[in-house]
């Protein structure tokens, strides 16, 4: 199971067991805002930005893999708190954004990992990170 029929398998799993969580947003949101914007602008202006390890990432779409989860999974968690959605977790936190920021650095470097596919890698490592950042 690889590509497009995973990334829906941990869509569907995370919403019916995270729906209402932190771990749970964190990860769709890295998921889907990371690794979506990390092709778009990968392909669009990494092409002569290859990191020497990886011909297949650019610098470009790692920056943009790292700057649109932190912003959606910051924005989707402020939102979700101010209007009172039921998310759990410790979410009001003034230290929420470098949490964040620090679990969507470990997942950009997830993502640039040769192992496994980061449809499934990038999520976990981001519901666990914030889970071990949050306690």
């Amino acid at each position: 199971m690889e590509g497009p029929l995973l990334y829906n398998f941990v869509v569907i799993i995370a919403t019916l067991l995270w729906r209402d969580s932190l771990p749970g947003v964190v990860a769709l949101s890295t998921m889907a805002a990371g690794d979506g914007m990390a092709d778009i602008v990968g392909r669009k202006f990494g092409k002569n930005n290859k990191w020497p390890f990886s011909k297949s990432k650019s610098i470009a779409g790692s920056t943009a893999f790292f700057a649109s989860s932190l912003l959606v999974s910051f924005g989707l968690t402020t939102w979700l708190s101010f209007t009172g959605s039921g998310i759990t977790g410790n979410i009001a936190s003034g230290n929420l954004f470098w949490k964040l920021a620090i679990v969507c650095f470990v997942s950009t470097i997830v993502e640039l990992l040769p192992i496994g596919d980061d449809n499934w890698t990038v999520p976990a490592a981001a519901a666990i990170g914030i889970l071990i950042l949050n306690q």
